[in-house]
């Protein structure tokens, strides 16, 4: 069990050179995706950092995030590596319900360590 939420955790505690990465970005490559390989179209570190995003400028629920995504303008959807769809370019941002999705699957405790901050004041020692 996750020590902070009620699902399973298969995930090892990022190792200390994960943790000393010099941006989020990287240290959220680290991260194993949840996911089954089938399907995905936009990858962990595009949906995670989309989601901090729309909560760094106010997004209270999944539906704000979401909201903010679809919103979002395209050289933002190009600096977080959103797909490209088309013979145009044109950026596309996760669907609210992809987002919802990942952030149910991803384990906390892990998220909470590779970003170097413990919210629950628990031992960070045992993550998962």
């Amino acid at each position: 069990m996750c020590r902070q939420s009620a699902t399973v955790c298969l995930i090892k505690s990022p190792a200390p050179e994960q943790r000393a990465a010099d941006g989020i970005a990287e240290r959220l490559a680290a991260l194993p995706d949840p996911r089954c390989r089938r399907g995905r179209r936009h990858s962990l570190v595009t949906v995670l950092l989309t989601c901090c995003c729309a909560v760094l400028t106010g997004a209270r629920s999944l539906r704000a995030i979401g909201q903010w995504a679809r919103n979002a303008p395209q050289d933002t959807l190009a600096r977080l590596d959103a797909r490209c769809r088309g013979s145009l370019g044109v950026r596309a941002a996760p669907s609210t319900s992809t987002l919802g999705r990942v952030l149910a699957a991803v384990c906390p405790g892990g998220l909470a360590e590779l970003l170097g901050c413990d919210p629950a004041g628990v031992n960070p020692d045992r993550v998962c």
